[in-house]
């Protein structure tokens, strides 16, 4: 598989926990820490991406049309936490 179609089968596993959707389905959140450990750091058959550096995955992501989002506030990695404060900007920017 390609790297969006292995991004999207990610997306859509509840196998990781440290990748996902937001509310919106727009965009997607990673937490680093644990995305290094859980995907980047697989090998052998259950390696998921040939890369190992985050720097790479991100790198990919650019390639593929994906740009940060800049904050004005620092975001949890818990992803309740994330989903509220998500729909708290949202309601927040159609004042």
């Amino acid at each position: 598989l390609c790297f969006p179609q292995k991004l999207w089968k990610m997306l859509e596993s509840d196998e990781f926990r440290s990748i996902w959707w937001s509310e919106s389905g727009k965009c997607i959140a990673v937490n680093e820490e644990l995305f290094q450990e859980e995907v980047l750091g697989r090998t052998g058959p259950l390696r998921v991406f040939a890369m190992q550096k985050m720097k790479s995955f991100v790198r990919q992501l650019n390639l593929y049309g994906f740009t940060k989002i800049k904050r004005d506030f620092e975001r949890s990695a818990s992803l309740p936490e994330f989903l509220a404060e998500e729909a708290a900007a949202a309601a927040h920017s159609k004042v």
